[in-house]
């Protein structure tokens, strides 16, 4: 077979692996594919608040040989949103369900078949014949926390890395960095006695990286929050720091509270923050520019946290930028709680990783095509760890990852299947 097999498929997409929730069910199937493989097997375990997460690496030759080729892929998954819009899967989104060349399922492009695809290849390229490991990660769709830690514990040194997302077969040389903040705002209490109104909004998720794809619930609610004047007593809305939010709730009673012009002037400002960003542009990313997206409200009994996150061009100085954000909010009366900083992945077309891959890409009948990428990935924690980094994997990301109805092609993983155990069949030597 040139794909792997449907029931691993499946399986894999049954399994619930979403970042905040553990992912040792995940790997504990993965564990005999890769044994079975002839793959040596080592697990690292993480517990946070209870909840036990792992780093599966598997590896053909010692973690410290020279010439180490890591193929990463993140085992995690975002939320799954709403059930019902799952209309590809019969409104279950862990159900793999397959419609001509296409898989649904949560999971499916972003990115857990790559993982598959990975292990077959193992399979189909042997006896290998260069040193390599297979790298699956938890948290990475909560600030790339799982392969931090990897390199926290120097398990690893790779001089290369192909960092599994999907590109559509193309070879991702850059991409760029990611900032994620969270801001408290103060919730007085004002207008006891005053009656409240519960209201909602719908919308539609997508990737944070392309917030034009979306219909963000959480901006469309305060829109009309400050449009009819209300006062804002709580409001919740989104589940990832990196996804636009499809629902939007509020409690709010009538006359603009000291709490709603606090929200209408961060608001405000981030809404400048954006005009700045887009008189900025490098035309090698779509979109062009430093983009922001506000994914995230939740209500506490003393305050209100939002969460939005920066998608910068590789050549914006990220520290100076989250001061300038910072100050700014400050100013306002609001308060920043928390910044994760992820840093671009700056590349170069004429690397030598990359002239192999294009070579080996040429080999599986597909032309080379090299792109950049709107996202933050775990490719720039290789990076800063010494490896020469590029971003690869089958599916589409924009306008189908972070979205219901998430889908693979049959075709892009066979052909990414074949490009991988291409690359194992290299010698060590060449790259």
């Amino acid at each position: 077979m040139k794909l792997p097999p449907m029931d691993w498929i499946e399986k894999a997409i049954r399994i619930n692996s979403t970042t905040y929730q553990t992912n040792e069910d995940l790997v504990r199937f993965l564990v005999p594919l890769l044994t079975d493989s002839g793959l040596k097997v080592e697990e690292q375990k993480v517990t946070e608040n209870g909840v036990i997460f792992k780093n599966l690496i598997a590896f053909s030759h010692d973690l410290d040989t020279p010439d180490l080729l890591a193929l990463n892929t993140h085992l995690d998954t975002v939320d799954a949103g709403s059930p019902e819009q799952w209309t590809k899967t019969g409104g279950d989104p862990f159900k793999a369900t397959r419609v001509r060349d296409r898989i649904y399922g949560l999971g499916s492009a972003d990115v857990k078949l790559d993982f598959l695809c990975k292990i077959w290849a193992c399979r189909l390229a042997r006896p290998w014949k260069r040193p390599f490991a297979l790298i699956g990660t938890y948290g990475e769709e909560r600030g790339l926390v799982g392969v931090q830690h990897l390199f926290k514990t120097k398990k690893i040194k790779p001089k290369y890395a192909l960092v599994g997302e999907p590109s559509n077969l193309e070879l991702i040389y850059a991409h760029k960095g990611h900032l994620i903040f969270t801001v408290s705002i103060p919730c007085k209490p004002e207008g006891k006695g005053i009656p409240t109104s519960q209201k909602k909004w719908r919308g539609l998720s997508a990737h944070s990286s392309t917030p034009d794809l979306g219909d963000n619930a959480l901006l469309k609610g305060l829109t009309d929050i400050f449009k009819r004047g209300y006062g804002v007593v709580s409001l919740q809305a989104g589940t990832n720091f990196n996804k636009i939010p499809d629902s939007c709730e509020a409690t709010l009673i009538s006359g603009q509270n000291s709490t709603a012009k606090l929200i209408f002037s961060f608001l405000q400002f981030l809404e400048e923050l954006k005009r700045q960003f887009k008189q900025r542009k490098d035309p090698r990313f779509s979109p062009s520019y430093t983009c922001l997206s506000l994914n995230m409200a939740a209500s506490f009994h003393d305050r209100i946290e939002f969460t939005f996150d920066v998608r910068t061009l590789p050549d914006v100085d990220q520290s100076r930028l989250e001061k300038k954000i910072r100050d700014e909010i400050t100013k306002l009366g609001a308060k920043v709680t928390g910044v994760t900083s992820d840093a671009s992945l700056k590349g170069q077309k004429n690397s030598r990783f990359l002239v192999l891959a294009s070579q080996s890409l040429k080999q599986c009948g597909v032309k080379p095509v090299l792109k950049t990428k709107a996202t933050s990935t775990e490719a720039a924690i290789y990076q800063a760890n010494g490896a020469s980094a590029i971003v690869f994997g089958p599916g589409i990301s924009v306008g189908n990852a972070h979205r219901p109805n998430e889908y693979n092609s049959l075709k892009q993983m066979e052909v990414a299947t074949k490009f991988y155990s291409t690359l194992l069949k290299t010698q060590g030597g060449t790259l």
